[in-house]
């Protein structure tokens, strides 16, 4: 072989070699970008975040160990009852920007992984529990969840007896049906997905509540209330039938209106009808108690026209008298085909 064939196939070996070398460490660095995107701890939670984010709960909860069962929420003291009613793809908030934060390995080799994210503009974050359950080809290792990362929320409804979830409507008495048919307040245990809280609220034509983020940490119960109010049109339906009472019971023509909160004792003798009016009609503040809407003491002043002979000296004399009275409302329901069923107090 002549000196300069020798020369080149030596420059073709190294060249040859160096790519060999480029090729095994681009194969090698690539194995290590897989292992540590899907065969990691943090790799696989950042896949349970990304089905969350993308709304697809169906792949997130067939993740290993992620999807509760009675067991798995009995060993995490969790309520075993709890409704997977809100494990929908529909009602999830918007979730980015998703970040692993931290990985730490306990002496049991569980890796507690850390996730921040930001759902519907509101920075958030999770901590799973992740545990290797075995290896791919011997070198890609598998994970699951050591405990569920789905968690409780608990959900009181104050003053209705529904709560609304993007377009979903929900009942607690469905989830939680011991309680009774007319309770005030009602409440729900839920399974919750993590990253995502949920925006609950309550709107009708006589209360409504605002806005309330129920959200779940992995492993835990979180409670959240919907508050529900009187709104506008529910105080002045109230307010109507307290005015049209107070109008019936001054149709009466007598000193002491029957059922009624005002009326006058007159040890004088009375000639003809007495005449009342309303001069001042109380108003109606609804107040939430225990097992209904009420109201405090409201005042208000009725007024007397009537002709009065002394029994003294047997002079004839009108009388015109505002007449202040007190009253208060027991009970205030809202039925069912959306009328009101109102209970004036007997005051002492």
């Amino acid at each position: 072989m002549a000196v300069g064939d020798a020369h080149a196939h030596r420059r073709a070996v190294l060249i040859w070699s160096g790519v060999g070398v480029l090729l095994v460490a681009a194969v090698l660095a690539g194995f290590g970008a897989v292992q540590r995107a899907y065969y990691s701890p943090t790799g696989f939670a950042m896949a349970f975040a990304d089905s969350i984010a993308s709304h697809d709960v169906s792949t997130a909860l067939a993740m290993p160990g992620a999807n509760p069962t009675a067991s798995t929420l009995d060993a995490a003291r969790l309520p075993v009852g709890a409704s997977r009613e809100l494990l929908r793809s529909d009602i999830l908030p918007t979730v980015r920007d998703i970040a692993v934060t931290s990985d730490t390995t306990g002496a049991d080799g569980v890796h507690t992984v850390v996730v921040r994210a930001v759902a519907n503009g509101d920075p958030v974050s999770a901590t799973f529990r992740v545990r290797q359950t075995g290896a791919v080809l011997g070198m890609l290792p598998t994970w699951s969840f050591a405990t569920s990362p789905v968690g409780v929320a608990r959900i009181t409804v104050a003053h209705a007896s529904t709560f609304t979830v993007g377009r979903h409507t929900v009942n607690p008495r469905a989830a939680s049906p011991d309680q009774p048919a007319g309770a005030f307040t009602v409440s729900a245990d839920y399974l919750v997905l993590p990253l995502a809280p949920l925006e609950l609220s309550h709107s009708s034509r006589y209360v409504r509540a605002t806005p309330v983020a129920a959200s779940a940490s992995p492993g835990r119960i979180t409670e959240t209330t919907v508050d529900a109010q009187p709104t506008p049109a529910f105080t002045s339906a109230v307010q109507k039938q307290v005015d049209g009472f107070l109008d019936r019971c001054a149709e009466q023509h007598v000193l002491q209106p029957a059922g009624c909160p005002f009326g006058v004792e007159i040890d004088d003798r009375v000639q003809g009808d007495p005449s009342w009016s309303i001069d001042t009609y109380p108003d109606v503040r609804l107040q939430a108690g225990d097992t209904g809407w009420a109201t405090g003491r409201m005042v208000g002043v009725a007024h007397l026209d009537v002709t009065v002979q002394s029994l003294f000296d047997g002079t004839v004399t009108p009388r015109s008298d505002p007449e202040p009275f007190a009253m208060s409302l027991s009970s205030v329901t809202i039925r069912s085909d959306g009328s009101l069923d109102i209970v004036v107090a007997q005051e002492p």
